[in-house]
């Protein structure tokens, strides 16, 4: 019996174990979080959010929006201002880029901030991290087709990584 019992704690101790890694595991890949505010909004894609004290930056996943020396550049930055002024933002992170910037949809105010900076054709679509973009291909295409943002006279448009590669820019936003 003594045997038994030594079996059945050590049963439950290895259940213990494997249900505390399961729910380590499930926090650590939890990708999204809230910040409570954002401090700076450098461009329509980067920004800089305070959570307890903790400065993050953090570029806008899934698009390119102009500089804010292009045309559109400094109305993209005003926007997405207004889109995060005086909302809780939660971030749904796709991972971690050479400049140390978390790439990440921005959720404020019940809509995705990246989403519409695409439809409001104040960024491109930008398809290196397709497989975790769905939506935004279809949201650039009509805001071209309306002629919205930079789209507004026309479909030649620099890309904002054409500017940078033409004018040296890193493209690290700050």
């Amino acid at each position: 019996m003594p045997f038994a019992r030594f079996i059945a704690n050590q049963a439950q101790r290895l259940l213990l174990i494997l249900t505390i890694n399961v729910m380590c595991l499930a926090i650590a890949i939890q990708p999204i979080w809230a910040a409570s505010t954002v401090v700076r909004v450098f461009d329509g894609d980067n920004i800089t959010l305070v959570d307890r004290g903790i400065k993050t930056k953090v570029h806008l996943a899934c698009i390119d929006a102009p500089e804010l020396l292009q045309a559109e550049g400094q109305h993209a930055r005003k926007v997405l201002q207004n889109i995060l002024n005086d909302e809780e933002i939660y971030l749904k992170v796709i991972n971690k880029d050479r400049f140390g910037r978390y790439n990440a949809e921005v959720l404020a105010g019940g809509q995705n901030a990246n989403k519409v900076m695409v439809s409001l054709g104040l960024a491109h679509y930008d398809p290196i991290q397709a497989k975790d973009c769905q939506g935004y291909e279809e949201l650039a295409a009509k805001a071209q087709s309306d002629r919205l943002g930079v789209w507004a006279n026309g479909t030649e448009v620099m890309t904002p990584s054409q500017f940078r590669r033409e004018n040296k820019l890193l493209g690290v936003g700050y």
